[in-house]
Order: structure tokens, then sequence, then C-alpha cells
């Protein structure tokens, strides 16, 4: 990359060298048989010209050669995990997060009884499907884990016996 680098001539580059001590036609014994530009330093022994460098352009990291990691050899891990030890809607947000749908949507279907003791029925809508229980629960937290554990259920993630742990 700088192996061909010309020789200072003026600029910022000549103002440095210049701090440094170098002066132009002042050098030493082997700059002046060399026909060298001058040398550096208090006992002008640096050289003028720019290191030669190894500049790494790929993404792999600073890792030496015997330092390379072996790959362990992968085992293919299924595509669907177990799901029963999640709370429904945190399972199904997941679904629908890894395979790239828009986040499931929960309504509120039908509420009935008394304020003291309402009943809930909720939907949820995941990837353009409805899915919704047929049975009301007894508060809002426990409908919309009872919507989310059906659609889980008909997309065949979980089995059919789940019982939502309360």
């Amino acid at each position: 990359m700088f192996h061909n680098v010309a020789p200072v001539r003026g600029g910022m580059g000549m103002y440095l060298l210049q701090k440094m001590g170098w002066k132009q036609g002042e050098g030493c014994y082997t700059c002046v048989i060399n026909r060298d530009y001058g040398c550096l330093g208090k006992n002008n022994e640096g050289s003028v010209f720019p290191l030669s460098l190894d500049v790494k352009t790929d993404r792999r990291g600073l890792v030496a050669l015997g330092e390379t990691q072996k790959k362990k050899a992968s085992v293919p891990t299924p595509i669907i995990r177990d799901l029963s030890g999640k709370h429904p809607v945190s399972a199904l947000m997941e679904i629908c997060n890894k395979r790239k749908w828009s986040p499931p949507e929960f309504n509120i279907v039908h509420d009935s009884g008394p304020d003291h003791k309402k009943h809930f029925v909720f939907k949820v809508k995941v990837n353009n499907e409805e899915y919704q229980p047929s049975i009301a629960s007894p508060n809002k937290k426990h409908a919309k884990a009872q919507a989310a554990t059906v659609a889980l259920q008909k997309m065949g993630l979980i089995p059919m016996d789940y019982v939502i742990p309360v």
C-alpha cells in the first residue's frame, strides 16, 4: 500500500519532518552515499521513508495462523422448540418475530357479567388468521393467554391438551 510513496516535498508532512529534526540536504553517511533524502532523530539514524505496513483488509479479526479455531460439528436444531414452559402470549410473540410476521393483535370479543364478576373472551389475529377460544375467562390476562394458547394449538406448536398455568 505504501511501497511507492513519493518523498515529502511540502505542506503538513514537511512541517512534521522539520519538527522531528530533519533538514533538507543534511543526513547521515549512508544517506549521502545512497542519495537518500536525509535522516530523522537526534543522531540522524532514522529513515525518512515510510514504514512498509501490511494493512489488513478482511473482516476476520486479528488471529495468528496457529490460533484458528476448529468449527465444531453442528447438530441440526429443530425449528420448533418446546414452548410448554413459556407463557403463551410471549411464546406467540416469539413465533411471530422468528417468522417475520407482524405482532399478534389481541382484541376483546365479549365481556359479560356484573362489574364484580366479569367474564372475558379475546381473539388473536396472527398472520391474517383469527383464533378465538370457546370458553370465557374470569380476567383479561387469562383470556388473552387462552386466545394465544388456542392459536399455538391450531398452529401445531403445543399439544391440544395443554392447560394454561394460573
